[in-house]
Order: structure tokens, then C-alpha cells, then sequence
């Protein structure tokens, strides 16, 4: 394969799998479809993937490093972004409790459906497990792939409108816009972060963290 040619197919695989995520977020928004929901994640996944091979990426270069971590971990204005992110959960939450009252966590606890404390191993697997993927989905390969065709910030935006969408869940108005306005809000963080280090598990700490800290405030908080 020619660069020229490798260089179309990338194209064409981050647009075809871009264009799959956006459209399969619609549909699962408008009718909670378990397929589009499915679909999301596969798209994100696999062609990142199938980019990285495609492209023979070497470590160096790739959006998902382990052997990177460290080092990028150390890159200027990292830790404090993650610090920064870190303390937005409580403050949120804070604020949530203020306004909403239990109503808010209620409408969180409803929508993610996870194991709770008393669970703490199963929990901690999940996490780690949903996060990772969607790091690798909506960071590496939506908005690392994407912003190799597109500018930036344009990838960013719509990167986190449909992360947000993907955790819509119905509820009271207010309460839904909050929620997903904080995520959106996460989700720019997250690429900002992505951009800086070019790797997904560095934005994969703060994400884990950031949703480990609320599960730990909610019986604080609201119990």
C-alpha cells in the first residue's frame, strides 16, 4: 500500500467511523435502541484499531501508550488539569445538592445502573473496563484521529456533544440539562488533556477518578 494510499484509507475509516458514531447517538437519544447504543462503542473501537494497524503506528506515535504513560503523565500542565478535573466532581456534586436536591443523584444512580460499594471489586472492574473504552472511543480515536482531518476544536465539540448524548437519560429538565451539561463539560477537559499528551490513558486517570469520587460522595452527600 502506497503512503498515498494508506493516507485515504485512514481517511476514509476516522470519516465512515466518525459519521457512524454521530448517527448511531441520534438514534439511541431519540429511542433508546440497545443496537445503537452497541454501535457506538464497535465503531469507536474498531477503527481505532484498524487505523493503528493501517497506519503500523508505533508506540511512540500511538493514541493508546502504556510504555508512554509515565512520560506523558510529566508533560507541562498535565497534572494540574487532572487536579483541576478532580476537584470539579465534588463541586458539581455540591452545587447539584444545593439545587437539586436527592433528585439529581437519583436521576444519575437511575441512568448508570452500576454495582454499588457494597460491591467495590465488580465496581472497580467495571470502571475500569467502560472507561478504558470509552477513552479509547471518544479521546483516541474521535478526537486524536479526527483532529488529524479536521481542526481541532471542531472535533472536541462534537466529541463531547455525543459523549454527552450517549449518557442521556430522561428525567426532569433542569435536572437532564445539568447532567449532561456537566458532561460535555468533562468531555472538553478530557480532549484538552488528549491533546496535550497524544495518549488516552492519561485522560482515562481523571475520568476513572473523577467517577469513583462520585460514587464515593453520593452516600456522603445525599445518604
Amino acid at each position: 500500500m502506497t503512503h498515498s494510499t494508506k493516507k485515504d484509507s485512514v481517511r476514509m475509516i476516522t470519516f465512515i467511523g466518525m459519521a457512524v458514531m454521530i448517527i448511531a447517538v441520534a438514534v439511541k437519544a431519540a429511542t433508546s435502541s440497545v443496537i445503537a447504543a452497541a454501535l457506538i462503542h464497535i465503531a469507536g473501537l474498531a477503527c481505532f484499531f484498524i487505523i493503528e494497524g493501517v497506519e503500523k503506528t508505533p508506540d511512540s506515535e500511538s493514541g493508546l501508550s502504556f510504555k508512554r504513560f509515565f512520560s506523558d503523565l510529566k508533560k507541562p500542565g498535565v497534572i494540574p488539569l487532572i487536579l483541576l478535573m478532580l476537584l470539579l466532581t465534588p463541586a458539581e456534586m455540591l452545587l447539584s445538592k444545593a439545587v437539586f436536591g436527592r433528585a439529581y443523584v437519583d436521576h444519575v444512580l437511575g441512568r448508570v445502573n452500576l454495582p454499588g460499594l457494597d460491591q467495590l471489586p465488580l465496581l472497580l472492574f467495571n470502571q475500569t473496563v467502560s472507561v478504558l473504552g470509552e477513552e479509547i472511543e471518544f479521546r483516541a480515536f474521535f478526537v486524536g484521529k479526527g483532529m488529524k482531518q479536521l481542526p481541532f476544536w471542531s472535533v472536541a465539540i462534537v466529541g463531547a456533544v455525543i459523549f454527552a448524548a450517549v449518557h442521556y437519560a430522561a428525567g426532569p429538565a433542569g435536572i437532564v440539562a445539568w447532567d449532561l451539561g456537566g458532561i460535555f463539560i468533562d468531555a472538553i477537559l478530557f480532549a484538552i488533556l488528549y491533546r496535550k499528551t497524544g495518549n488516552c490513558l492519561i485522560s482515562f486517570v481523571p475520568h476513572f477518578l473523577n467517577n469513583m469520587i462520585g460514587f464515593f460522595l453520593v452516600p456522603v452527600l445525599f445518604g
